[in-house]
């Protein structure tokens, strides 16, 4: 029997000016008073009516440029140029990755008997691991070519997880071997009707790829 599992913001500010020609004619700057005539008799501008103010030379003017011409600050601020799109060609479809897939290939009851249905409760409950065998394939050094793994299970009288021995395998990694192991040793068996019971067990791991 074989089990099998696939991944796939500025406020206006009032200011008063006083005119240049006006204050030279009293000799004294002119008061800022709202509604409050000038002294010498003078009218105040009436109210809602601005007072002339000064003509100043533009920052172009006062560098010498000539009108229009482009300051600093209004080339600094001129949008940049926009960069060049990348398009993917249609006709050429992007090659989904390989499915990672494992597999019992494997399973000999020490000392019998070895009929179906004497192994399904083994291949049950190992094939609940299989999820975290492939998380352990993550550490594979060299996970292109697949490969096997097998190992001896020794379950006691009163079933529980096992006593692993004897793994074997041509997969490279440390880390994955024993990560492999621990997985093996989280395996919960249910009681053996035989009392102390030796699996020999291996599984596949095969990297398929997508049509």
């Amino acid at each position: 029997m074989t089990r099998v599992m696939c991944s796939w913001v500025r406020k206006p500010i009032l200011t008063c000016l006083g005119v240049g020609s006006f204050a030279l004619a009293i000799g004294s700057s002119a008061g800022c008073a709202a509604g409050t005539p000038a002294s010498g008799g003078a009218q105040a501008p009436s109210a809602g009516t601005a007072p002339p103010r000064p003509a100043t030379a533009t920052p172009a003017q006062s560098a010498g440029t000539e009108p229009g011409a482009a300051t600093p600050l209004a080339r600094a601020a001129a949008p940049a140029p926009r960069l060049p799109e990348i398009v993917l060609d249609p006709k050429l479809p992007l090659r989904p990755l390989p499915e990672l897939k494992v597999e019992n290939i494997g399973l000999h009851i020490g000392g019998g008997p070895n009929d179906a249905e004497t192994k399904a409760p083994f291949l049950n409950a190992v094939a609940e691991r299989f999820p975290s065998f492939m998380d352990c394939y993550k550490k594979n050094e060299d996970p292109a070519p697949g490969g096997r793994f097998g190992v001896d299970l020794h379950i006691a009288r009163g079933g529980g997880h096992p006593r692993i021995e004897q793994p074997r395998t041509s997969l490279r990694g440390a880390d994955f071997r024993a990560c492999l192991g621990a997985v093996f040793e989280s395996v919960n068996f249910q009681k053996p009707k035989q009392g102390p019971t030796t699996l020999s067990y291996s599984l596949r791991f095969t990297l398929v790829e997508a049509p």
